[in-house]
């Protein structure tokens, strides 16, 4: 800790970030020289990772817990929360960084259960000559490979840590496991594809992201489908660009074999009438689901009369947990009611499948949160009803633990105070993943769920941190004002600011594939002369250069 702290200052007294000196190699060497520091400081915590996870409470016959210190390469469970509580990851983030650290850092002596052959990476990390991303890069590839031979892999690489980047690592690491152990690669690609999956979580507003994996040859049929349709898009003029092309070409050929049930609810504040405050809001289902979503803002915020099918509306549901964005359009489409709805009798026809169908949910007027205002569905029984499920799982919409995003779908309801003291109702269930629901059960732990549904745990070392419902309420609403600038063909955030780049560039750059379709390239030969402002920029340092400086120029040469 004193080391840190002192390196920490040093560091800190040394940045002056408005002095204009030094030379670029110069510049260059501190660079480098900072990135061995950074290299050195994440090999010294997670040396602080290992030790930490070592440490077990252990209750004593009159109550007391104390600390045990295991052997090096013990994981404790909770240590994976307490890293994630330091270092303010994600859980996820946080299991994969203490199992890292105890691969590299804790590689025991040669033969025994706790050897894996990888603390050459350790040793040069701490040596400054390998970083984090690149030490993943490998440790991952030598995943299921022998200790002897992650070792003899490691010894090998140890003259290109200094000097390659983490892809060229990882193709000589499978050059050389393919020359020393061809089976275990063979092993390794059999498993990959017995594992193949397909993931989604929320990206940009508005938008979700898909990650797949697939056999190759099932791959690329479905592809020549997808690329086909897509193909046909840019020619009729749907989509203007390929890839755009078919992302959609996806989803329609998914949504055209498929059959999916919508249902709409309204969210209202508990105390405002439904006519003055009521928020629209879906519940979206396929299948047997039953996951809450919620949409919009109240129809007094978002203002009636000045909908458009082209706003953007928040909604939860759609995906477990997680708000979202839809176009109106959508939404207006899903809540349209069947032409054989019987709305004057206050009763509804029966609803074909696929029509959507309604509901009402009272929230918290503070935090939004859902509610059993009445109490109407507490049981005397261990197990919640249905009805009561699925209000707290709607209310949570995830693992409740701080940093972790397990959809609530996949949690434990537990009671935070222990049945039969704690009474089975909404104001004492909570959704919690089972590795969580355990951590919650170690000494040293404690859970309170307050009456507005926020939940405060406190750790073994005294601190706390507070997790907060999904939002049911208020949702953003963004209206189209037709003010929306045209889309580009690039992520300015991505590019840097020396001057714009062309599509081409940028494709080439960031995306392994061909160009899109039809790019608009500029080609143009530009003749730059410094104005007096840039030559006065050019010129004056405090350090003159050894050779004559040039000008920047304001567009690049092509």
């Amino acid at each position: 800790m004193s080391a840190a702290r002192v390196a920490r200052q040093v560091l800190s007294d040394a940045l002056s970030p408005g002095e204009v000196c030094g030379s670029q190699e110069e510049w260059a060497q501190a660079l480098g020289e900072l990135q061995a520091v950074m290299d050195t400081a994440t090999a010294a915590q997670d040396a602080a990772i290992v030790r930490l996870a070592a440490i077990e409470p252990e209750v004593l016959d009159d109550g007391e817990v104390i600390e045990t210190h295991r052997a090096l390469g013990h994981v404790a469970l909770d240590a994976p929360a307490m890293v994630s509580w330091t270092l303010n990851v994600s859980a996820v983030q946080a299991e994969r960084r203490v199992r890292a650290a105890v691969r590299m850092a804790a590689d025991g002596p040669e033969g025994t259960p706790t050897e894996t052959g990888l603390r050459g990476l350790h040793t040069a990390m701490g040596a400054g000559r390998l970083d984090a991303y690149r030490a993943s890069v490998v440790a991952t590839e030598l995943e299921e490979a022998p200790a002897e031979v992650a070792a003899s892999v490691v010894a090998g690489l140890h003259e290109y840590f200094g000097s390659e980047d983490g892809p060229r690592l990882r193709r000589r690491v499978r050059r050389m496991l393919a020359r020393i152990s061809p089976d275990l690669v063979r092993q390794r690609a059999v498993r990959a594809r017995s594992e193949c999956r397909l993931e989604r979580w929320v990206g940009e507003p508005g938008v979700d992201t898909w990650h797949g994996t697939f056999p190759s040859e099932e791959a690329a049929q479905a592809w020549a489908a997808i690329d086909a349709l897509a193909q046909q898009y840019v020619t009729d003029g749907v989509c203007d660009r390929v890839d755009r092309a078919r992302a959609k070409a996806l989803t329609d050929l998914v949504a055209g074999n498929a059959t999916i049930d919508v249902q709409i609810v309204h969210t209202i504040a508990a105390e405002v009438p439904t006519a003055a405050g009521s928020a629209r809001g879906t519940r979206a289902s396929e299948g047997a689901s039953d996951d809450l979503v919620d949409v919009g803002a109240p129809a007094s915020e978002a203002g009636a009369s000045k909908a458009a099918p082209g706003d953007l509306v928040e909604v939860t549901g759609l995906r477990p947990g997680e708000p979202t964005l839809v176009s109106r359009a959508w939404l207006d489409h899903a809540s349209a009611p069947h032409p054989t709805s019987d709305t004057s009798a206050g009763r509804a026809a029966p609803r074909p499948r696929g029509e959507p169908r309604g509901g009402l949910a009272p929230c918290d007027p503070l935090t939004d949160a859902l509610l059993d205002p009445d109490g109407a569905l507490t049981t005397d029984t261990y197990r919640p009803g249905k009805a009561l499920a699925a209000l707290v799982r709607a209310r949570d919409g995830h693992c409740r633990f701080p940093g972790c995003h397990v959809a609530a779908r996949f949690c434990d309801l537990d009671h935070v105070t222990p049945w039969p003291t704690g009474p089975t109702s909404a104001a004492n269930l909570v959704c919690l993943c089972r590795r969580h629901h355990r951590i919650k059960q170690r000494p040293g732990w404690q859970a309170v769920l307050h009456p507005d549904a926020t939940l405060t745990w406190t750790d073994p070392t005294g601190r706390n941190r507070t997790t907060h419902p999904v939002d049911h309420l208020h949702r953003a609403v963004l209206p189209d004002r037709g003010s929306d600038p045209a889309p580009i063909t690039y992520n300015p955030r991505l590019v840097t600011p020396d001057a714009p780049h062309s599509t081409l560039e940028y494709h080439l750059e960031h995306n392994p594939g061909p160009p899109p379709a039809r790019p608009r390239i500029r080609c143009r030969i530009d003749h730059h002369h410094p104005t007096a402002a840039r030559a006065h920029l050019a010129y004056t340092s405090a350090h003159p250069p050894r050779r004559r400086a040039l000008p920047p120029p304001d567009d690049p040469p092509f």
